[in-house]
């Protein structure tokens, strides 16, 4: 029972000196939240920068090989064209030879995720198309009907929009 009389005597002699305690935890109460809550956005800051870190990763390594991709479409074109030739269509083991790595070569980018996309007679679409020109036509207007070179995406992305015709 002594302490608690002390305890009363003290807060009766000094109120200003409980009342500036009493204000200065009650600042130090706001300032831990204010604390606790920059805490938790800043957490949710690098969570959100880790995740972006991740995902620019998986882009470079999924999209590594484009430019070598890329540069072997010239290759792809150019044997498209050879097998085309009336000359080699007449010499059926070389036609045979030539189509035989043709096929290979499309196998192979196939399974790097490099794919052909048709493009005669869809709807002309920028985001895969590269019009040189248009000719009149009885199919409907802004239809595609000759291509001279293929388009090729590299998984999602187009990595060479198609070089075509279209009608008007």
């Amino acid at each position: 029972m002594a302490k608690k009389q002390v305890n009363k005597k003290i807060i009766k002699k000094k109120p200003s000196k409980i009342k500036k305690l009493a204000g200065d935890l009650e600042q130090c109460k706001s300032e831990f939240i204010k604390l606790k809550e920059k805490n938790i956005r800043l957490l949710a800051e690098f969570d959100n920068y880790k995740r972006r870190v991740l995902e620019n990763q998986n882009k470079l390594i999924k999209y590594e090989g484009m430019n070598l991709v890329k540069s072997l479409l010239s290759v792809v074109d150019d044997i498209d064209r050879t097998i085309k030739l009336k000359e080699l269509q007449n010499n059926k083991v070389l036609f045979n030879g030539i189509n035989m790595i043709k096929d290979k070569l499309e196998k192979t980018l196939k399974e790097q995720g490099i794919e052909v996309y048709e493009s005669l007679g869809k709807e002309f679409d920028t985001k895969y198309h590269e019009a040189l020109m248009t000719k009149r036509s009885k199919k409907q207007s802004n239809v595609i009907i000759e291509e001279f070179e293929k388009g090729y995406k590299y998984y999602d992305r187009v990595i060479r929009h198609a070089k075509v015709v279209v009608s008007k």
